[in-house]
């Protein structure tokens, strides 16, 4: 047996390179942002993750701002189905599927609230309330008015969820505590998320929120 016959100096096969293409370099963006955020999102970055030079991205992605694009569309998904559903009741599954989504990825509630082109999915969940409202009977600038409110409270309600509350004992550092008496009341007792996962805050909320819904759409 010759030296080259000798196993050891066997070719090792070459590690299989994992394919790149558009959703590769967008599944692994997303996974990105979920775990450390927007800002860690970058072309290198996806590159090193990927295996590839960061130029190759460039053949399926034509930058930044387009690849955030499409990871927040991959994150929406598919909105949550409505049939068969009363009007209040799939007002209400539609924005709970929306929190759920806002909880599972927080960096895309800013994007929700910016001036950006409003990608497939997106469209989607509007196109499912509006449709929703309008087959209730409702006429389609009502439809319109419930988007709004009920969008806007949902995206509101993940955006405090996700900020850090000062404590009681940060408004008694402050030296503001008995300025503010009524907000200490607040930090000392309520929760936005509770035990569990519970958020009694979003669905108290939600409540008076479908409760305006209705009285607006009778008086209508």
């Amino acid at each position: 047996m010759t030296a080259l016959d000798d196993p050891r100096w066997a070719a090792r096969p070459a590690p299989a390179r994992r394919t790149l293409d558009r959703g590769a370099i967008v599944a692994t963006a997303l996974a990105v942002a979920d775990a450390e955020g927007l800002p860690a999102v970058s072309m290198p970055r996806l590159a090193r993750e990927l295996g590839s030079a960061p130029m190759s991205l460039y053949r399926h992605v034509p930058g930044k701002d387009a690849l955030v694009d499409l990871v927040l569309d991959a994150a929406l998904g598919e909105p949550p189905d409505l049939a068969g559903c009363g009007l209040r009741l799939g007002c209400e599954i539609w924005a709970t599927a929306l929190r759920d989504v806002l909880d599972e990825h927080p960096w895309a509630v800013g994007l929700l609230a910016g001036a950006r082109a409003t990608g497939p999915a997106e469209c989607g969940w509007a196109e499912a309330l509006l449709a929703h409202v309008v087959g209730a009977g409702q006429p389609l600038s009502a439809a319109v008015e419930v988007l709004h409110l009920l969008h806007g409270y949902v995206r509101g309600a993940a955006a405090i969820a996700g900020d850090r509350l000062p404590t009681l004992e940060d408004l008694r550092r402050s030296g503001r505590a008995e300025a503010l008496p009524v907000l200490g009341r607040l930090l000392g007792g309520a929760v936005v998320r509770g035990p569990g996962g519970g958020e009694p805050l979003f669905a108290s909320g939600l409540r008076r929120t479908l409760d305006a819904v209705e009285a607006g759409l009778r008086a209508g």
